[in-house]
């Protein structure tokens, strides 16, 4: 009778053992499907954090050059207003001396009054045609050098609002 309990009872822990087994085994290949799917997910995660970083570098990048274009744009700007500035300036001065130059000479005090009145007349209207030019000249090129700072703006909101508006 020791023997049959003896069998029985080896039986008994041999599938104990077997029910461990396969549940250590079931619990093994879980615990591994699981942390596969955490990985995959991490790599998807990674994937995607890397892309948004390099797209973000690449419009930090190019609003960059957008602001040197835009630098470089006010330079040639400001060049070209100071040019006409100084040639208008110069065109003045050399118009003041010759009017100068008449009224000294004038042999009446008829003749001094006409020509300065004349100057004064064109000096006046020559004034308001620089004016005009000049701030028809700053429009064009304040245009010209907001030209890449307002494309990267537009950029910036297909970008980043436009995804969050759909």
């Amino acid at each position: 009778m020791a023997s049959k309990k003896t069998a029985k009872g080896a039986v008994a822990v041999e599938d104990a053992i077997v029910a461990g087994k396969e549940t250590v085994e079931g619990a093994v290949k879980a615990g591994t499907e699981a942390a596969t799917r955490a990985l995959a997910i991490d790599r998807d995660q990674l994937k995607a954090a890397t892309k948004g970083y390099s797209e973000m570098t690449d419009f930090g990048k190019d609003t960059v050059e957008a602001f040197v274009a835009a630098s470089s744009a006010t330079a040639k700007a400001v060049e070209a207003i100071n040019a006409e500035v100084l040639a208008f300036g110069k065109s003045s001065f050399e118009d003041s001396v010759a009017a100068a130059k008449a009224v000294l000479a004038a042999k009446t005090l008829k003749e001094v009054v006409d020509l300065q009145t004349e100057y004064a007349k064109s000096a006046f209207e020559s004034y308001v045609q620089q004016s005009s030019k000049l701030g028809e000249l700053t429009a064009k090129l304040t245009k010209e050098a907001m030209e890449p700072i307002n494309a990267r703006f537009q950029a910036a909101v297909e970008k980043f609002v436009k995804p969050l508006a759909a």
